[in-house]
């Protein structure tokens, strides 16, 4: 399977758009205590690493379909866990948004997910 996929320098980046997600946490403050409520701003830009001969593809792809993928990016971040959310690459959330994504797109259309300007802030 390694030999089939395209080097790096291959791939060219497609842009899925930029995203600023409030999403609700809710933490536990102790056996004793209840569940403390808060909300956590995700902003994030996304990209599709795509074959140069998918590229135009892709482009027509994404004017069909970028409504649902915004929503399906979007339903994917606020449903993910505060852990997933800290972990140092964001491997678990890019996970999950390659899945949405190519449930859009088709399984064969994007190689990998890239998020760039990775920013969080409490609200």
């Amino acid at each position: 399977a390694l030999d089939l996929t395209p080097a790096q320098d291959e791939l060219s980046e497609f842009s899925l758009g930029h995203y600023s997600i409030p999403i609700p946490i809710a933490k536990s403050d102790g056996p004793n205590e209840g569940e403390n409520r808060n909300r956590l701003q995700l902003t994030f830009d996304l990209y599709a690493l795509v074959t140069p001969s998918y590229e135009s593809q892709m482009n027509d792809s994404w004017q069909r379909h970028q409504g649902n993928i915004r929503d399906c990016v979007i339903r994917v971040c606020r449903n993910a866990s505060l852990e997933e959310l800290q972990e140092p690459e964001l491997a678990t959330l890019k996970s999950h948004l390659t899945d949405a994504v190519q449930d859009q797109l088709g399984p064969k259309s994007i190689h990998r997910l890239l998020i760039s300007e990775v920013a969080t802030k409490e609200l």
